[in-house]
């Protein structure tokens, strides 16, 4: 089935509307047909003023629609004389439908909707046992709203405009007067459409008009009055009873201060607890160095003792009374600390020197008992028990013992 095209919408526009009635749902519908002889077409829209169907359909088409609305077999032309008579019968068709579908036609006919699977909206009309059925489909809504505004709306506003517009009444006057009247405001329209409405829809006849007839449609109690002028409107500004209120403004944000990279890498040295140290060792600084408790013979054959550098003290030969405090290394960094080996406290509040060399064991004969014997008592007399005797070696500085 052809579709409603722009061409065909442009040939509708010189049709006149013409309507009928469903009695069975008491619903108005308005419709337009055109019909051409050369093309041997017909067409026809229909709108119930909500929605739009229409129907285009060709000579082949007219033939078979004729004969199942009237219930004849189909024909097949044999020879050139049939196939003759078969295209002025389908002329004939054709003219009866464009004389049905006018005002004086519709006058006589009968309008009915019926019920149609091969199609949206399907009526049918009979004229002097002339039945024709037609087999219409819905174009969108959008499509539908064009249609009705092109060909029924905006004619109505401008045909309106002009009977309340000229001085003469509309029924006294005569078919060329009225055509005159016409063609001056719809050339006047086409030049300029948007003012052409406005003036249309703002005179106060025609805008009171228009008011109190949808008021009447719509079972207003309390009809507006029809209005020849338009009142004058006077405003009366004031200011609102409560006090003004201050408006407070939010703060502007500050800006955020740049932080050097150096800072931002320090290390949080106050908050950061120390790391334990190995259980075999002990921190000390080497000003806290156990050997100064020695004597001064000690101290004066050692004094190599205080070179820089970390030595490795056994704890064993240290009191406990005599070891420092441990501190954090990580804030001494003027001076070297010192690993000492972690041993069980002594109790003996001196230290004791590791012994360099290994005592010989004592022979069990009473020779070597007597003579050691007397050896001692001799140093009692002489006075130099509490010293050792011999020429003390310095210390040797090999690798760290443990």
């Amino acid at each position: 089935m052809e579709q409603l095209s722009e061409e065909h919408s442009k040939l509708l526009s010189s049709k006149e509307w013409l309507v009928k009635v469903d009695s069975h749902k008491s619903t108005p519908y308005l419709f337009k047909f055109h019909s051409s002889k050369i093309d041997q077409s017909c067409l026809v829209m229909i709108t119930d003023t909500k929605s739009v169907w229409t129907e285009v359909i060709s000579n082949s088409q007219i033939a078979r629609r004729w004969r199942a609305c009237n219930k004849v077999e189909s024909f097949v032309a044999n020879t050139t004389e049939e196939e003759e008579a078969e295209k002025e019968w389908r002329l004939i068709i054709i003219g009866n439908l464009s004389k049905i579908h006018t005002p004086g036609g519709m006058d006589d006919a009968s309008f009915e909707v019926v019920e149609s699977r091969s199609s949206d909206f399907a009526f049918e009309i009979d004229c002097e046992g002339f039945k024709w059925t037609w087999e219409t489909c819905f174009i969108g809504y959008r499509n539908s709203a064009e249609i009705i505004s092109k060909h029924l709306v905006l004619p109505l506003i401008s045909v309106s405009h002009t009977a309340l517009s000229v001085g003469k009444p509309v029924g006294e006057m005569v078919e060329s007067e009225l055509e005159k009247a016409i063609d001056a405001v719809g050339r006047a329209a086409r030049r300029s459409f948007d003012t052409h409405v406005k003036n249309a829809i703002s005179k106060p006849r025609m805008n009171s008009s228009i008011q109190r007839m949808s008021a009447l449609f719509n079972l207003v109690d309390h009809l507006p009055p029809i209005s020849f002028t338009n009142e004058e409107i006077k405003l009366q500004i004031t200011y609102p009873p409560h006090p003004r209120v201050q408006v407070v403004r939010s703060p502007s944000p500050t800006k955020a201060r740049s932080v050097s990279p150096g800072l931002m890498e320090q290390p949080n040295l106050a908050k950061t607890p120390p790391k334990p140290l190995s259980p075999s060792f002990v921190l000390r600084e080497p000003s806290d160095n156990p050997l100064k408790h020695h004597s001064a013979e000690d101290s004066a054959t050692e004094s190599d003792d205080d070179e820089p550098g970390p030595k490795v003290i056994p704890v064993a030969a240290a009191s406990t009374s005599s070891i420092p405090p441990q501190r954090d290394f990580r804030h001494q960094s003027s001076s070297p600390a010192r690993l000492i080996p972690k041993a069980p406290p002594s109790s003996d509040s001196s230290p004791v020197r590791p012994a360099t060399k290994k005592k010989k064991k004592e022979t069990s004969s009473s020779e070597d008992s007597e003579e050691e014997r007397r050896k001692r008592v001799a140093k009692l007399k002489s006075g130099t028990a509490g010293t050792r005797g011999g020429v003390r070696q310095p210390l040797k500085r090999g690798g760290k013992r443990f």
